[in-house]
């Protein structure tokens, strides 16, 4: 049949055919594109806010043993392995991404962990537990406040993937709406000019 069309007709075909190429090609590219962000955001509610969470839960669980020291003042030795591991946590949280409002209380959470530090290492022999108490409150407060900034984050994230997943939703239905359009012009140039060459004979 090709071989019947004029040089004219060919270039139509072929012009058709290029756009449907670059259609494609340009739609794969959005579809990628949707995809990355979709996989970077499942990722950034992993290591920034599970994670995050995880953290935050066992950091709230050495404060609650450590309430229960209070009530041993011998119990020196378990104090520092509780210290280093709430630090060990304080490392770890510090490496995840931190938005403005997750630094500043997070900054906050260091500061009273350090004047708690402090205090306990002074008052291991006074048996003055009015202020590690007072601290310990501040920490659960810091705490509390960075466990509602995940929650707060993971849902914000998942909005940006579910709009990102619509966004390639619609435009595969207008890619598939334009490659039947396109499909139709292509029969029209291909049939139509064989059709009016015939006529012409």
């Amino acid at each position: 049949m090709l071989t019947k069309l004029n040089t004219t007709n060919r270039v139509n075909i072929g012009l058709s055919l290029a756009i449907v190429f670059l259609l494609v090609l340009a739609t794969n590219r959005i579809d990628k594109r949707h995809f990355e962000t979709v996989q970077n955001t499942l990722n950034t509610i992993h290591n920034d806010r599970i994670l995050a969470q995880d953290y935050v839960y066992k950091m709230s669980g050495i404060l609650h043993q450590k309430r229960i020291l209070l009530l041993d003042s011998t119990a020196i030795d378990k104090e520092i392995v509780l210290n280093t591991q709430f630090e060990t946590l304080i490392d770890v949280f510090a490496k995840t991404k931190l938005t403005t409002n997750e630094s500043k209380k997070f900054k906050s959470l260091q500061k009273n962990f350090n004047e708690l530090n402090k205090i306990e290492q002074s008052n291991f022999n006074s048996g003055n537990n009015k202020n590690v108490t007072k601290y310990l409150d501040a920490l659960e407060t810091d705490l509390n406040n960075l466990a509602l900034i995940q929650v707060s984050e993971s849902k914000n994230l998942i909005s940006i993937a579910q709009k990102s997943l619509d966004n390639n939703k619609f435009i595969s239905n207008l890619e598939i709406g334009f490659l039947i359009l396109v499909g139709f012009i292509v029969q029209f140039v291909i049939f139509y000019r064989v059709k009016k060459q015939k006529s012409e004979l």
